[in-house]
């Protein structure tokens, strides 16, 4: 029976429009990818970032260091910082291509190698969702933020459609809520063993693995309890942003179905004297 269910969902999965997410050829068109991203972060929030040029300033969770080279074209002073060796190595690879000047350190959000006070301002995009404990990785980050200055957090709730970051895989929006694991498996190993996979199950494990390793499942409701519990810091800016369309944004305003409906929580976080 599970067999013939997981073959029924995978046809209707694959009826749904893929999520557009780019740069999955290569680590290089996934940097550009990245440095798309920051374009668009830098234009649509500039009022709210303000001048950063020769400003201090640190990505966390940078990636392959596509954003972090566009915030440095802004002629600020940006140092990346990311868990993965192998990532840090690919954003300065980035740079040099770039011939852009950015500093970049293997480290973890929750134990940053920088004094307190080290930068003007702090941005996390892509990134909150991702760190194994999130109250502690933001009190990190305003260690490291001098007073006054500002965090900028861009990330996907758990509620969101795309929360589970499988889009890559599995098309249905708000699978990880509406399907029980097993199902979840069942329809990566399809999809690897569509792609020529030569072990689709161990490769489906394998993601299954990620996908609970890599996200901490943080809520909206959640991110409001860390920040509740965090008297350095006063949230000065919030943006519930719906996953698509710009009128669905007063549903992300809603009681507990608001999670539902939040694609991106923007915040600004600055930190008290």
């Amino acid at each position: 029976m599970k067999r013939f269910i997981a073959s029924f969902m995978y046809a209707i999965d694959r009826r749904m429009l893929r999520p557009r997410v780019g740069g999955r050829e290569s680590s290089e068109a996934y940097s550009l990818w990245e440095y798309r991203t920051g374009m668009d972060i830098l234009e649509a929030y500039a009022g709210r970032l303000g001048d950063l040029e020769g400003k201090r300033v640190l990505d966390v969770g940078c990636g392959l260091g596509g954003k972090t080279v566009a915030y440095a074209e802004t002629r600020a002073r940006v140092t990346g910082v990311d868990l993965s060796v192998k990532n840090v190595m690919q954003c300065a690879a980035f740079a040099r291509a770039r011939g852009v000047e950015a500093a970049f350190a293997a480290g973890d959000a929750e134990r940053l190698p920088f004094a307190s006070g080290s930068f003007d301002a702090i941005i996390a995009n892509d990134s909150l969702e991702h760190f194994g404990n999130p109250e502690g990785a933001l009190r990190e980050l305003a260690r490291a933020l001098r007073p006054g200055g500002s965090i900028f957090l861009f990330f996907t709730p758990w509620g969101s459609p795309l929360g589970s970051h499988l889009y890559d895989y599995i098309r249905t929006p708000w699978c990880h809520l509406l399907f029980p694991e097993w199902l979840l498996g069942a329809l990566l190993e399809r999809d690897l063993a569509r792609r020529g996979e030569s072990d689709p199950g161990v490769g489906a494990a394998r993601l299954m693995e990620e996908y609970h390793a890599e996200l901490n499942r943080i809520t909206v409701r959640r991110y409001h309890r860390i920040l509740n519990a965090m008297p350095e810091v006063e949230l000065s800016f919030e943006e519930l942003k719906p996953p698509k369309y710009s009128w669905l944004a007063p549903l992300a305003r809603l009681p507990v179905a608001g999670e539902l409906f939040t694609g991106t929580v923007v915040g600004i976080l600055t930190k008290r004297a």
